[in-house]
This record gives C-alpha cells, sequence and structure tokens, in this order.
C-alpha cells in the first residue's frame, strides 16, 4: 500500500507541477504551445537546427518551420546559414528573444521555488540529489533528454544529470 500511495503522491506532484510551470511560462511567451521551450532550447544551444528543435519538442517539420516562423516574425529568433552544414539553417535567439527566455526561466523558476518552499534547507538538498538520480535513470536518449531539460536554465546546473547520464550510456 506504501508504495502505490507513494507512486501516486509523486504522479499527482509531478504532474500538477508540470502543468503550473508549463502555464506560467507559456504566459511569458508569445503564444501557448511549444514557444517557451523552443525559446528556451535555443539559449540551450544557439545554432540549434529545425531537424533538432523538431524532435525536442516533438512536433511535425512543418509545425516546427511555422512555429520558427511566428517567432521569427516577433524578432525573437533568427535563421542563420549553418557552420557546419551548408543545408541546415542555424537558429539563433535575438536581444529580444534572449530577454523574453529570461522571463520564461524566472517564472519557471518561481514556480518551482514556491512548490519547494515547505521544505528546509537539508530536505532539498536530500530533494535535489534523489531528482538526480531519478534523472539519471529516467533519460533514454539524446532527443528524450532535449525534450526532458526544454526548459532548464542551462546557468544553473552546470554538471547537469541529465548530460552526466547521457555520457555514461555512451
Amino acid at each position: 500500500m506504501d508504495e502505490k500511495k507513494a507512486e501516486n503522491v509523486i504522479g499527482a506532484m509531478v504532474l500538477g507541477l508540470a502543468d503550473a510551470v508549463l502555464r506560467d511560462t507559456e504566459n511569458q511567451a508569445p503564444e501557448k504551445g511549444q514557444a517557451a521551450a523552443a525559446i528556451a532550447l535555443l539559449r540551450h544551444e544557439p545554432g540549434m537546427p529545425i531537424e533538432q528543435m523538431r524532435r525536442a519538442l516533438g512536433l511535425s517539420h512543418s509545425a516546427t518551420v511555422r512555429l520558427i516562423d511566428r517567432l521569427v516574425a516577433d524578432d525573437l529568433v533568427v535563421r542563420r546559414p549553418s557552420a557546419s552544414d551548408r543545408r541546415a539553417v542555424a537558429l539563433h535567439l535575438t536581444q529580444a528573444g534572449d530577454t523574453r527566455c529570461d522571463a520564461i526561466l524566472s517564472s519557471r523558476f518561481e514556480r518551482i521555488a514556491g512548490a519547494l518552499q515547505g521544505l528546509d534547507p537539508d530536505e532539498r538538498k536530500t530533494y535535489r540529489l534523489l531528482t538526480e538520480k531519478l534523472l539519471a535513470n529516467f533519460v533514454e536518449d539524446l532527443d528524450h533528454a532535449y525534450s526532458v531539460c526544454r526548459l532548464c536554465d542551462l546557468s544553473a546546473c552546470p554538471d547537469c544529470p541529465v548530460a552526466c547520464s547521457l555520457r555514461n550510456k555512451e
């Protein structure tokens, strides 16, 4: 019974927090859906090609192109020729996109910090360590890693458990 309760309570927390984070980050993005994640991913990896963005967001190629078109029209993203593949386009945030990304990541941080405020510093550290361990076992491959970390603040996680897990799986 306790095992099922743990899974149920954790499932409710994960889903409730994910819904709140997605809602808050969408409110900082120019549109609902995957715009916030696309902007955050370009902070992670300036020059990301559309195909990699598509896989990370779980969208079709045409839906990803339309999303990028709208972000370009909003002056948040620019397309540049790829330095490594002449056929590919490299996506980069503009200054306005970078500012928007700050707002997106700030709203994510505030929501998660609020959810954790009931824990004392030792409990927060323990929760972080346990979550890192779970993340390391959860992530399957590079595409899944981009999806899981699509709204992460890379600067806050210099020794990312997801990246470490991927390196260990190679």
